[in-house]
């Protein structure tokens, strides 16, 4: 498997996006992003340098991943290539998982986060995050023919993403529906791992993203996709960031919505959502595209 960082294919080394931290010397690759020492914002110290560090996933399909030639690829990828060419400076990814994608942001090692984090109120206290570019649900995977509803997982052992938005939902939905939360969910640090357990019975079922769910289960007769309306709660993507940073949250969403005026971004959509790809997800939400003036 390629390496964590800068592992790009060649068509995805475009001009890039900006953010906030100054880098301890201009265009290194391999220094942390440091915010700026005058208290400014890291949107002019990236643009001076000409590189902005996003941090994004590499086992999240169609998200982000590597394809079976190596390239690292994904909804979120052309997301972040989009928005840097943009704001005119050179794209450096850098793989993260769902622990790290926040802590990096936090300690500086990137600029911005595009690696499919659901908007909640705990995570808006930690980071800034950007208007949403991507709406869907979560919900369970589980094997065919032995869970046909949410209602039979209660009681039952479930897994989790680490640190995921969805044990808050899937808790949510227990407690509108008369049932105690859920304590005991197990939580997995490697999305691998929790499809094994269920598909080894370890565990009656994996909530995580409708699509993401959708994209592992592909192919594979014995899982199956609880496709539920409205699913266990929503998930509203958006770009992470330093807290407080007006300057460069203006940026990236300026960014997403001329990436939407221009129909670039349904043409992104459809490459991995639309009908024939591996997790066919009809629009949900769109970009808010302000008028000029």
């Amino acid at each position: 498997m390629p390496d964590s960082t800068a592992r790009q294919h060649p068509r995805r080394k475009l001009l890039a996006s900006a953010s906030v931290a100054l880098l301890l010397l201009a265009g290194c690759s391999t220094g942390p992003a440091i915010a700026a020492a005058d208290g400014g914002s890291r949107l002019d110290q990236i643009r001076k340098a000409g590189v902005v560090k996003v941090g994004s996933r590499v086992d999240n399909p169609p998200h982000s991943f590597y394809d079976a030639g190596g390239a690292w690829v994904g909804f979120d990828i052309d997301i972040a290539t989009a928005v840097a060419k943009r704001l005119g400076v050179r794209l450096e990814l850098v793989k993260v998982d769902e622990l790290t994608r926040i802590s990096y942001l936090q300690n500086g090692k990137i600029d911005l986060a595009v690696a499919s984090i659901s908007k909640t109120r705990k995570r808006g206290a930690q980071v800034d995050f950007s208007q949403t570019y991507f709406y869907s649900t979560q919900t369970f995977l589980v094997r065919k023919g032995q869970i046909a509803a949410y209602r039979d997982l209660v009681g039952k052992k479930v897994g989790a993403d680490r640190g995921s938005s969805a044990i808050g939902n899937w808790n949510g939905w227990l407690t509108r529906n008369g049932f105690p939360a859920d304590n005991a969910i197990e939580q997995f640090g490697d999305k691998h791992a929790a499809l094994a357990a269920v598909k080894q019975g370890a565990i009656a079922g994996w909530t995580e993203d409708y699509e993401v769910l959708a994209s592992y289960a592909k192919g594979d007769p014995d899982l199956a996709v609880l496709d539920v309306p409205g699913g266990t709660g929503v998930k509203l993507d958006g770009v992470a960031m330093h807290k407080n940073d007006s300057p460069l949250r203006n940026a990236v969403d300026a960014a997403l919505q001329d990436i939407a005026a221009t129909g670039e971004y349904d043409t992104i959509y459809t490459r991995w959502f639309g009908p024939g790809s591996t997790a066919t997800v009809p629009r949900q939400g769109s970009v808010e595209v302000w008028p000029n003036g």
